[in-house]
């Protein structure tokens, strides 16, 4: 028994799915099957289930995929150990994010107070962070819907208003708000399938009886707004994403009906041991976006908005 196929059954554990898990290791499919096997006539037990291509864990296999996580972990403990003693010491942190225009710099205020974290940054949609966190590519992630997989733990951070997006002299422009049903025809601007904004809005649409003409589809979402502003179509538009209050040439409408919301969640993988830094880090956001709903509120507040103030209080 060596490392490398321990390495190799834990990547397994955690796809279960040897097609998937070759591919990641970026080894052949036999290959890998037969290191599997071969671990397995070493520990004198089956470690999986096995339906095909798919397997899945059994008892024993969960029981060892514990110990061989704590192995790694500890490992990974020694070699900050030895930096350390040679005056190279740093923690580093793995985070993903969807796309939120303000996460820079609550990340620098954050390093500025903590010099010695180091910090390994993925901006993706829903899909791409998920199977990070699944492969314990990363340590934590800020997505919308919440990431529900086992072994990880999450966290509501706030809840948003999703509005829609139109040009300067659109039809709509002016109204303040509409019902999405008045837009069933327009074209539409949205990113690409695996977005969590994505399935969100085409559920909005799907609730107000119609599906969107989506006739651009983006990866990076400023984009969206450049094509609104030069009138190839509207597109929704997440509150926090701000980019109303910088553009003239565009304008966000609050829709009535039906409720369009998203919650922004924070996961994180659940581990024997945490270090420091994740700690600190995972509470520093918590509190960030804590502070960051009551700025919110507040200025509702000072707008006279009793009944919205009511509403984002109880999303």
């Amino acid at each position: 028994m060596d490392l490398l196929q321990l390495k190799y059954f834990q990547t397994v554990a955690r796809r279960e799915h040897i097609t998937q898990a070759a591919k990641e290791l970026n080894i052949a499919q036999p290959s890998l099957s037969q290191t599997i096997a071969r671990l397995e006539e070493d520990l004198g037990v089956t470690l999986f289930y096995r339906h095909g291509r798919n397997i899945r864990l059994n008892e024993s296999g969960k029981v060892f995929l514990e110990h061989v996580d704590r192995v790694f972990m500890e490992l990974e403990k020694g070699k900050e150990e030895a930096r350390k003693l040679a005056g190279k010491h740093h923690e580093v942190l793995s985070i993903a994010a969807i796309h939120l225009p303000f996460l820079p710099q609550a990340i620098a205020s954050f390093v500025a107070k903590q010099p010695g974290v180091h910090f390994r940054f993925h901006q993706g949609c829903y899909l791409s962070m998920k199977k990070l966190l699944e492969a314990r590519e990363i340590d934590l992630c800020i997505s919308a819907p919440q990431i529900d997989i086992p072994s990880v733990s999450s966290a509501v951070l706030l809840t948003e208003e999703i509005r829609l997006l139109v040009p300067k002299g659109h039809r709509l422009a002016g109204r303040g708000q509409v019902r999405l049903a008045e837009v069933a025809n327009e074209p539409f601007i949205s990113l690409k399938e695996g977005f969590g904004l994505r399935e969100a809005t085409d559920e909005f649409c799907q609730k107000a009886g119609f599906s969107p003409n989506i006739i651009f589809e983006v990866e990076e979402p400023r984009l969206m707004q450049t094509l609104v502003r030069s009138g190839v179509g509207i597109s929704f538009i997440p509150e926090l994403f701000g980019l109303h209050e910088t553009d003239s040439e565009t304008e966000s409408l609050t829709i009535s009906d039906p409720a369009c919301t998203r919650t922004l969640s924070l996961s994180w993988l659940n581990r024997t041991e945490q270090s420091p830094a994740f700690e600190r880090f995972r509470l520093f956001l918590i509190q960030y976006f804590n502070d960051l709903q009551q700025q919110r509120l507040e200025k509702l507040k000072s707008h006279n908005l009793p009944q919205v103030i009511h509403r984002f209080r109880t999303i």
